[in-house]
This record gives C-alpha cells, sequence and structure tokens, in this order.
C-alpha cells in the first residue's frame, strides 16, 4: 500500500471508527427516553426499570474483561463481523420481545453486540493515533455523545410516526447495516499478538496497584454517567412534573454539552495534563448537579450542563491507561471497562435506583455527588501514584 493510499485508509478506518461510536451511542442512550414508556407498558418500579437496564451494562463485563485476548487471537476483522450479526440479531429481539424477561435477556445480549463493536473503535483510534491518543480517544467518545443527542428524538419522531418505544430498537439496524458498508471499504490493520509483543500477563496486571486504581476510577465514572443519562428522564417527569417534549430537550441538552465536552477536551486535554483535567472536570460536575438540587426548576439545566464536565472522564482515563501501559495498555483498558460495566450496573441501576425508591430521586442524585468527591480523592492519589514511580514517570 503506497502512501496516498495508507493515508485514504486511515482516514476511512477513522470515519469507520467514528460511525461506531455513534451507532453505540444511539441505541445506549435510547433508555433515557424509553424508560417511562418501558414503565408504563409493564407496569414497573424504579427497581425493576434500574434492573432491565442493568442488563444493558452485565454483558459487557464479559466481554471487555477479554478484549484485549479476543483481538489477539480473533483479529479485529472476525471481532467486528460477529459484532455486527450479532447486535443486529439482538436490536431485532428486543422489538419482538413479548414480556419483561424476554425483554431483560435480549437487552443483555444487545449489550454483548456493542461491546464488541466498542472494542474495534477504541483499537483502531489507539493504533491509528498513538502520539495523539487523549485528543483522539476524546474525539471517539465524541460521536458517543452525538449518537446521544439523536437518541431521544429518534425515539420521539418514531413514536409521532404511530410507532411503539420497541421500534426504536427495529430501526437502530440502520445504523449496523452503514457501519458494515463503511467496513467493506476499509482495510483494518493487524492486532494479532506476535511473540516480540512486551504484553504483560493478565495475573500480573490484575496484581498491579495502579491497574486496580485506574478500575475503581471507570467504576465510578461510568456509575456517575449512566445514572445521569437514566434517571434524568423520571426525575423531571416524576419530580418536575415535564412534559415528553421537554424531557426530550433535556436529554438532548445533556448529550449536546456531552458532545462540546469531548470536542473541547481533544483541544486542551495534552496541554492541561491527564489528571489535572480530570480533578477539574470531577468538581465542574458536582457542583452543576449540587446547585441543580438546591435551585430546582430555575437551574435544572444545569443537570444536563453536567454532560459537558462528565463526559470527558472515561476517554481521558482510557488515554492515560493507553500511555502508562503501553503494549499492554489494550488489555488494562479491557480491565478499566469491565469495572465500568459494573459500575454502570450496580451504581447506577441497582444503587441508585434503590435509592429513588426508599428515598427519592433527590437522594439518588445526591449520592452521585458523594461518589465524585470519593474519585476525585483516588484520582489524586492515582496521580501521586504514578508521578513517583519509575514504571510510569511521564508528563500528567
Amino acid at each position: 500500500m503506497n502512501k496516498a493510499d495508507s493515508y485514504n485508509n486511515k482516514r476511512r478506518l477513522m470515519i469507520l471508527a467514528f460511525t461506531i461510536m455513534l451507532t453505540i451511542g444511539v441505541v445506549n442512550n435510547l433508555r433515557g427516553q424509553i424508560g417511562p414508556l418501558i414503565i408504563d407498558d409493564f407496569a414497573l418500579n424504579y427497581s425493576q426499570l434500574g434492573f432491565l437496564f442493568s442488563f444493558l451494562s452485565i454483558g459487557p463485563i464479559i466481554v471487555f474483561f477479554f478484549s484485549g485476548k479476543l483481538i489477539e487471537k480473533f483479529g479485529l476483522i472476525k471481532v467486528l463481523v460477529y459484532g455486527l450479526i450479532h447486535t443486529a440479531i439482538s436490536l431485532f429481539a428486543v422489538h419482538i420481545s413479548p414480556g419483561y424477561y424476554f425483554l431483560l435477556i435480549s437487552f443483555f445480549f444487545v449489550s454483548l453486540g456493542l461491546t464488541l463493536l466498542n472494542i474495534v473503535s477504541v483499537t483502531i483510534i489507539s493504533l491509528g493515533y498513538s502520539n495523539q491518543r487523549g485528543k483522539m480517544i476524546n474525539l471517539l467518545h465524541l460521536f458517543y455523545g452525538l449518537g446521544g443527542i439523536i437518541a431521544p428524538y429518534f425515539v420521539t419522531l418514531l413514536i409521532r410516526f404511530g410507532f411503539g418505544w420497541s421500534h426504536s430498537f427495529l430501526f437502530s439496524i440502520i445504523f449496523i447495516i452503514i457501519v458494515f458498508f463503511e467496513f467493506k471499504n476499509s482495510k483494518l490493520p493487524e492486532t494479532r499478538a506476535s511473540k516480540s509483543d512486551s504484553v504483560l500477563k493478565t495475573a500480573e496486571l490484575l496484581k498491579n496497584k495502579v491497574v486496580i486504581l485506574f478500575c475503581i476510577v471507570v467504576f465510578i465514572q461510568v456509575g456517575v454517567e449512566i445514572s445521569i443519562v437514566t434517571w434524568l428522564a423520571p426525575y423531571l417527569k416524576d419530580v418536575q412534573g415535564r412534559s415528553e417534549l421537554v424531557i426530550s430537550f433535556f436529554l438532548s441538552l445533556f448529550f449536546i454539552t456531552f458532545t462540546v465536552g469531548r470536542l473541547l477536551a481533544s483541544l486542551i486535554v495534552e496541554k492541561i495534563g491527564y489528571y489535572n483535567f480530570l480533578l477539574y472536570t470531577q468538581v465542574l460536575t458536582a457542583l452543576s448537579i449540587l446547585l441543580a438540587l438546591i435551585f430546582g426548576s430555575p437551574l435544572t439545566f444545569l443537570l444536563s450542563v453536567s454532560g459537558i464536565f462528565i463526559a470527558v472522564q472515561v476517554p481521558t482515563s482510557q488515554a492515560a491507561i493507553l500511555d502508562n501501559f503501553g503494549a499492554s495498555g489494550i488489555k488494562v483498558v479491557g480491565f478499566a471497562q469491565t469495572a465500568g460495566t459494573i459500575g454502570a450496573a450496580v451504581l447506577s441501576n441497582w444503587v441508585v435506583g434503590f435509592i429513588n425508591d426508599i428515598l427519592s430521586i433527590n437522594a439518588g442524585f445526591i449520592f452521585l455527588i458523594i461518589l465524585l468527591i470519593i474519585l476525585f480523592i483516588i484520582t489524586i492519589y492515582l496521580k501521586k501514584l504514578t508521578l513517583n514511580s519509575p514504571m510510569f514517570a511521564q508528563d500528567n
């Protein structure tokens, strides 16, 4: 492949990765708009809804943990093709779900497929832009935010045309088809392990204190992020009595700021440093939620604005991991994302859902502030640990 062809293929791969992440953003964030509709259809309480949505998070726990091994053994092409087919079938299963438990299982299989696609997109960007990981991974996740902006209006549009909430999953297969055609026009890089790769063993990595701390950090980051997405609509509907149109606006505003946050991060994260950037945005996320709760309706928009700050947490942590661990980075990202999916299930769906039922939805958001304070403390410790260790010494 000559330089011109190589450059064009690199651009096509970038577009492929971005489109995959856009698709994941759409499908994953349909939950924000359809939550109240599922409650009405199946006569659920908040805990049952949280348990149902947790199955969009449980599948990735398995896949992310073995993601590095999957890429090494099968390569990107096989993982991508299987992921596309698996996701399309699972989306159709959600659409035809006759009851609560069938829907629950279908969500689980959707999550497995989306996770495989996620692994492929992150790997493509990491391999193609190793000198600009902070910038490009934030840009990659920006397209997740774009998907989140599309999702609530996608659902609302279908409902206005007389379709049910489940049709939003059926019509999402269109995005899968688009990804497939982009894949056919690209040449994916070789990713199978070679004997010269200095990849640390899984057992060795799991004993590393820095790996454990990164996993805890991403566990909380994803838990807080998904909690805001999941419980913003019930908060607006049940606490403030907002209409479906207004709920769509606030959800879309969240993902607009979410997208803006990742765009801005791609421009400044390398200058500020990964850890400092994480710390600043953690404080601003907590303040946004706190002020929205204290002042109520006039400052409710701050719950949506918090998206600009929470958006940068996971991609910046991924960039820090990839820089710190070199050839073993994709494995550690997999471990951290496993922790993140556990955080989405345990914190967002189970713990916050339980708090909302027992106390109030306001109490659930206060819990998020407490989590952000814990996250801030752990990030400070992680920064000191990596800066003081010869293994991780770099400009952070």
